[in-house]
């Protein structure tokens, strides 16, 4: 027991020596140990006051995209565009058009053992047919509580236009 006391209180040492290596401490003796990360850290850069600043990330392809909602330049398709006549009661209706028209995002919740799955059918001059799936778990299986956004992009051939939407069971 006492071994795995020094062993605790040696790791704890070590990761504060680690994590304020660099930065003068007084009382401190001996050699130095270096420490390795497990990730490269940035560049420094020089910045006009002289001071050394880090380098900023890499750009990423999700910058500026929430995570929930409507993305910026996204619009939501009106209800006069989608016809969901087709669909039973508790399927999603909710869609988002992108910023060119050619790819329609259905926003649904799902969660437990309810999975949603959408593509694209057939597509006219005067509509876009959607198939949407739902499916639950086997009666009497045990599901998770839980209940999540998810976002399913259904690219088009051709920018939606005037185009009614057509939601179907499928």
């Amino acid at each position: 027991m006492k071994l795995l006391g020094t062993s605790l209180l040696l790791l704890t040492v070590t990761a504060c020596a680690a994590r304020d290596a660099g930065a003068p401490t007084a009382g401190r003796t001996g050699p130095e140990t270096p420490t390795t990360s497990a990730s490269p850290s940035p560049t420094p850069t020089s910045s006009p006051t002289g001071t050394t600043a880090p380098a900023p990330p890499p750009p990423s392809q999700t910058v500026g995209r929430p995570t929930q909602g409507i993305a910026p330049g996204d619009d939501v398709v009106a209800e006069t565009q989608v016809d969901a006549r087709g669909l039973p009661e508790g399927y999603p209706r909710s869609l988002v058009r992108s910023l060119d028209g050619r790819t329609l995002t259905l926003q649904a919740e799902e969660g437990s053992c309810r999975r949603i799955s959408a593509r694209v059918g057939d597509q006219t001059a005067q509509q876009v047919v959607v198939l949407v799936t739902v499916t639950s778990a086997p009666k009497g299986q045990l599901c998770p509580d839980y209940i999540r956004e998810i976002k399913l992009p259904l690219v088009l051939a051709a920018p939606l236009g005037t185009r009614t939407v057509v939601l179907r069971q499928g």
